[in-house]
């Protein structure tokens, strides 16, 4: 998401004052307050919703209606060719959750939100927020795919995908101010700064997390992801992260088959869940 680096072992100008702009924003929780958008709260409604097993049907429809900008989202996508179910269409929130259930129409919710934080964050450059917004999605289905497969929970899995690279635009944002007051003509491209920023960007998706009153089971998992990995979702967003990735590089030529089967064979993943993420990968591509 940084380039590809060109082995410098020093930072120039831009990536100097880049890396100032972040620790001020890590270092201030006013300033990250500022940098990120507030989160919804009918996300958090949503998701502590499906975690009660007492919950009934009709709170999700009340919850999903008390925004109507998200209703009329959740029935777009419910009426679109990867969801619809027949050929009547869904004209309520009720038929929806019916046609759909709840943990379908909460990964719709969550979904049409994240995409909406994540497009308009970045100030400068929406081309990014979208690359993100694309990343994002892919490695949620990943994740969604391998927590079914270990019976853990898709919908977290499915979340924690969506945010992980949250940190990122937060990053683009303060390169974006560097670019605007250094002069020099220079540009980002040391290898040095590519592993700064990888590794800062996963301590700021953690500090968002935290910021936004996430529980704290992705923030743990978000924060594991820069060491040791002991919950189950923290080895199930590493895996997933790993292989979207790996998709990316493979569309783009370079990573060849070999070296992509090298990878499923080392996170032990099964070749019918990745033959499901293609065909996942390749609807998104064409909705």
């Amino acid at each position: 998401m940084f380039g590809t680096g060109h082995g410098h072992t020093s930072l120039n100008k831009v990536e100097e004052t880049t890396l100032f702009n972040i620790r001020k924003v890590l270092n201030d929780p006013k300033k990250l307050s500022k940098a990120v958008p507030p989160l919804p709260a009918i996300l958090i409604e949503l998701l502590d919703t499906l975690k009660d097993p007492n919950t009934e049907f009709m709170q999700y429809v009340t919850i999903i209606k008390q925004d109507p900008g998200l209703a009329s989202s959740v029935l777009k996508v419910a009426n679109s060719a990867k969801y619809a179910r027949s050929d009547q269409e869904v004209i309520s929130v009720h038929k929806a959750v019916n046609l759909l259930g709840t943990a379908g129409i909460t990964k719709i919710a969550l979904t049409v939100m994240m995409e909406a934080l994540i497009s308009v964050s970045p100030k400068h450059h929406k081309k990014f927020g979208s690359q993100i917004w694309k990343h994002s999605q892919q490695c949620a289905a990943m994740c969604e795919l391998l927590a079914k497969h270990d019976g853990q929970s898709g919908v977290d899995a499915h979340f924690l995908g969506l945010i992980h690279d949250i940190g990122k635009v937060v990053i683009y944002n303060c390169l974006c101010d560097a670019l605007k007051v250094v002069s020099s003509g220079q540009l980002p491209g040391s290898q040095l700064f590519k592993e700064l920023m990888t590794e800062m960007s996963l301590d700021l998706s953690c500090h968002i997390a935290r910021e936004w009153g996430l529980p704290e089971i992705y923030c743990e998992a978000l924060l594991q992801q820069r060491f040791y990995l002991a919950s189950p979702l923290a080895k199930t967003l590493y895996k997933a992260n790993a292989l979207s990735e790996a998709y990316l590089l493979l569309n783009a030529g370079l990573l060849d088959e070999k070296a992509c089967s090298g990878l499923l064979n080392k996170e032990e993943v099964d070749i019918s869940i990745w033959q499901e993420f293609l065909d996942m990968a390749s609807e998104q591509a064409h909705a």
